[in-house]
């Protein structure tokens, strides 16, 4: 029981570090984006979403080598085999390198046919060419150091991976604040970031080298039987990944190619509230496939199933007042963080359809979670990419006679579909029925959820400031958790021994 109880004590620490250090980021983000753009004005700012757009498809170069390395970090640690971990860390840098180096081949090849056109767009010449060059390079370079941060996650040192990214976090806020209020310009804010990033990489590699002794990495210990374990695990991943990519890029590009660019926009003001709250949760997630190849390897299956149910229990302890909170308080929240009321007619309904995908998404990402961590990814990534298909070809029928609502319905269905598929898919691999996975996974969460939505739902909706919707929210999230804490707490409380002295004492009498 002490060895059950401290395991879990280190998942929920893992997954809060994590979280933290994600939601940081993410805070940072929303903050920075109005500050941006008053320093850089709208042009530089445009020119800035575009690049960051370009690069995230760089990422792809990734090639799933991060996922692989996560699992068998986790395994090789868990079966105290530090030859072989050598090994594959040394494979997975070589590889990352190679990758690297596409990056910039590729990326050097379209990035004069890019800025130009950017440059034009702006009516000035400007530093757009050295900027890209300068974010391309930091791309190239941080890819073959992202091995370290990779091997902290699969040790689950999450603690001190979050610790890192906090640290450097602060530092870039400080350097952008620095470099916008002196001399503000694309290229001192790739600067600053490039900086950063790499500073970032090497304080994790540093941690890397502390946790692991006796890390050796060398050209010498890759060999064809270390390469052939990689491809096989990696390919998977990246075509989950490639899935992935289509399937969160191509409404935009869909609405903005039949639409209007302004429905575009549109669009993905509603894609971000949702994909906001969705990347925020998922990010506690990602902590899950270590502790999963761990126990896997240890032969622990009954391990990974508690991973499933107590895992998808505690995060839709979390999404579900975020899912109700977004369909009731949504529009309003539209109105102020945008500043005009037509926001939330253009958007709320589209946001409504695609928020259908939050709770199931987020309970999909721990299903997802389990798959990455037993290595069960090949059906997986195979029906993401038919999701990815479908997600397309419903977007181009459905965006011509529906506009904006369309596309958000043809995103949405394929995508619960699927994650319907995964849950059930990691249901059956761990032997677990479905009804026994909603009774011990849904059911508290469900009943939880009742008191929010009966409070907001008797409120009625808020006015478009930040003090009422805080104390709306505030006025529902009181009463959930205090239903948390009746289903969650009472029960182990009250079986405690000890807790009913009276009743034992006339028991022990009877006997």
């Amino acid at each position: 029981m002490d060895v059950r109880g401290s395991a879990r004590r280190s998942l929920l620490v893992g997954a809060a570090t994590n979280w933290a250090a994600f939601a940081a980021t993410l805070a940072v983000s929303f903050f920075l984006a109005p500050y941006l753009v008053r320093s850089l004005g709208d042009a530089r700012y445009g020119a800035w979403c575009v690049v960051e757009s370009v690069l995230a498809y760089f990422t792809l170069f990734d090639l799933g080598i991060a996922a692989c390395l996560v699992r068998f970090v986790a395994k090789f640690k868990a079966t105290d085999g530090r030859h072989e971990l050598n090994k594959l860390v040394s494979a997975c840098l070589g590889l990352f390198c190679l990758a690297g180096a596409g990056v910039m081949l590729v990326g050097g090849a379209l990035t004069p046919l890019v800025a130009p056109g950017l440059e034009r767009k702006l009516g000035e010449p400007g530093d757009v060419l050295p900027f890209m060059l300068l974010m391309l390079a930091n791309l190239a370079v941080t890819l073959p150091l992202s091995a370290f941060p990779t091997v902290l996650d699969g040790l689950q040192r999450f603690g001190a991976k979050s610790g890192v990214r906090l640290a450097c976090l602060a530092l870039r806020v400080a350097g952008i604040v620095w470099v916008m209020e002196t001399r503000p310009g694309l290229l001192p804010l790739a600067v600053v970031f490039t900086v950063a990033n790499l500073l970032e990489h090497l304080l994790m590699a540093l941690c890397c080298f502390r946790f692991l002794p006796g890390l050796r990495l060398s050209h010498r210990l890759i060999d064809r039987e270390t390469l052939r374990a990689v491809r096989g695990y990696s390919v998977d991943a990246f075509l989950a990944m490639v899935a992935g990519r289509v399937t969160v890029q191509t409404g935009t590009i869909v609405v903005g190619g039949f639409v209007t660019p302004a429905g575009a926009a549109h669009y993905a003001i509603a894609l971000r509230l949702v994909d906001m709250a969705k990347n925020l949760l998922r990010a506690a997630t990602t902590t899950l496939t270590p502790a999963v190849s761990g126990r896997e390897a240890a032969g622990d299956l009954e391990g990974v199933r508690r991973v499933l149910l107590d895992g998808t229990r505690a995060v839709l302890y979390l999404v579900l007042p975020i899912h109700l909170g977004l369909l009731l308080f949504g529009g309003v929240f539209l109105t102020r963080w945008m500043g005009k009321q037509q926001y939330a007619e253009w958007c709320f309904p589209a946001m409504a359809v695609l928020s259908a995908t939050l709770t199931i998404g987020v309970a999909q990402s721990v299903a997802s979670r389990i798959l990455y961590g037993m290595g069960r990814l090949k059906l997986f990534s195979r029906l993401a990419l038919v999701e990815a298909a479908v997600n397309l070809g419903l977007s181009l029928l459905l965006v011509g006679p529906f506009g904006v609502m369309g596309v958000a319905v043809a995103v949405a269905v394929p995508n619960v579909l699927f994650c319907l598929f995964v849950i059930g898919y990691a249901c059956r691999t761990l032997d677990v029925g479905v009804w026994h996975y909603l009774r011990a996974a849904w059911l508290k969460p469900l009943l939880a959820a009742c008191a929010p939505a009966a409070v907001w739902g008797l409120v009625g909706p808020a006015e478009a400031t930040w003090p009422a919707i805080g104390f709306g929210v505030a006025l529902g999230l009181v009463p959930f958790a205090l239903a948390v804490a009746a289903l969650e707490l009472a029960p182990r409380l009250t079986s405690l021994p000890g807790f009913w002295p009276k009743r034992e004492q006339k028991a022990s009498s009877v006997a």
